[in-house]
């Protein structure tokens, strides 16, 4: 299930079932980079297949359901998405509503955290 949290520097953004927040990894703001086993890219930030059996995320709290949907990838594992992104979480957030992902630029592009609408989110003006 994702729903939305409230983080004091990026407003309200996507969170996984665990209340983790949720990151895409971008080259151009517009499309899906990649985060793959073979880089030791999903060492850092693990993605988020559906368990065995489950094949459809469930909308909670704040979230729109008609942009969840789901997306096979070549390791025969189906992920879900969310408007078209895949989603990951990001080692280094320690607890649930952090966001110390945000920004960070590497492999191949830059991770963001995700809108209600979908959309990358930017850091707060502080």
């Amino acid at each position: 299930m994702f729903s939305t949290a409230s983080l004091s520097d990026l407003g309200t953004v996507l969170v996984d079932a665990r209340g983790y927040t949720v990151y895409v990894l971008t080259a151009d703001a517009s499309t899906n980079v990649p985060c793959e086993d073979s880089t030791g890219c999903t060492k850092v930030w693990p993605d988020l297949p559906y368990p065995s059996g489950v094949s459809v995320a469930k909308a909670g709290s704040g979230v729109l359901p008609q942009l969840l949907g789901s997306d096979k990838l070549a390791d025969g594992k189906t992920y879900p998405t969310y408007r078209g992104w895949l989603m990951y979480e990001y080692v280094s957030d320690g607890r649930p509503a952090e966001g110390h992902g945000e920004g960070i630029q590497s492999f191949g592009g830059t991770w963001y955290a995700l809108s209600i609408s979908g959309t990358l989110v930017m850091p707060l003006d502080g």
